[in-house]
């Protein structure tokens, strides 16, 4: 029997009882029912519009298989209804499985599924979306290629100071030298520290910029005030990370680096 005729038949039992509670004694419906048969009924109802194709039931079915609520934890269960749910274009849907996948937390990390759903989203225009294919296109890996141009194209979408820093730093560090633009990564730098001409992030991406162009001085210089920035705002690198690269500065060599994925 389909899901959808044993909801009409449970609709249809519903009825029968209720149109028959003339005929009942006037305490019948007195109790209450038990929070945890409340529980279950809901469970069995969304189970059966998940099962009928509902969308909503499916997403929330899949949470709760994800999270253990209500039902016993089962991670595939709970992803196989979440992407049944994002194939109906639930976009809730496919943001779970998209940050699901890209983290790595409650499943592993499979950046090419990561991918399809933040591919589907950004078509949305969701910029979040933009932002981490940027991410997943700089570093690579589990089956997607490493491409710092698709990166930089990712990137630029979202516009915020955030992402064009990341763009200043993929033109600067880029270990494929068709990517690199030190002098558009000095521009955008150099916009980015008009607002804040003491942030720490911005001012290591210009000294890896003037380092590109083969300006160490003024590399050295740069990367000096980013650790003397550093030190009045620390939670936002390590400043070992800062040194390291000063110190190369100093032995005229530029950096090279591909940007690490972030949770």
């Amino acid at each position: 029997m389909k899901y959808s005729q044993k909801l009409v038949n449970l609709g249809l039992a519903c009825s029968l009882l209720f149109s028959g509670a003339a005929v009942l004694p006037a305490h019948a419906f007195s109790i209450p029912a038990s929070l945890e048969s409340q529980a279950a009924s809901k469970l069995v109802h969304i189970q059966l519009r998940a099962a009928d194709g509902n969308a909503d039931a499916q997403f929330l079915l899949g949470l709760m298989s994800l999270a253990g609520r209500f039902v016993d934890q089962d991670t595939s269960q709970g992803l196989y209804w979440v992407e049944q749910a994002a194939l109906q274009d639930h976009i809730k849907a496919q943001q779970t499985i998209a940050d699901l996948s890209f983290e790595g937390n409650l499943l592993p990390r499979d950046l090419a599924v990561a991918e399809k759903w933040y591919q589907v989203l950004a078509e949305q225009g969701d910029s979040r979306a933009h932002f981490r294919l940027g991410f997943i296109y700089s570093a690579g890996g589990d089956g997607v290629e490493r491409n710092c141009g698709r990166a930089l194209e990712q990137f630029t979408q979202v516009g915020d100071a955030v992402a064009l820093g990341n763009v200043a730093w993929i033109l600067a560090t880029c270990p494929e030298e068709q990517y690199r633009d030190g002098s558009r990564a000095v521009e955008l730098s150099l916009q980015l520290l008009e607002n804040n001409s003491d942030d720490p992030t911005n001012l290591d991406n210009l000294a890896a910029a003037y380092a590109e162009l083969g300006e160490f001085e003024l590399a050295v210089d740069t990367q000096q005030k980013a650790i003397e920035a550093l030190e009045k705002n620390p939670t936002v690198a390590q400043s070992d990370e800062f040194i390291m690269r000063l110190e190369q500065y100093r032995q005229k060599q530029a950096y090279r680096e591909i940007i690490p994925l972030m949770n």
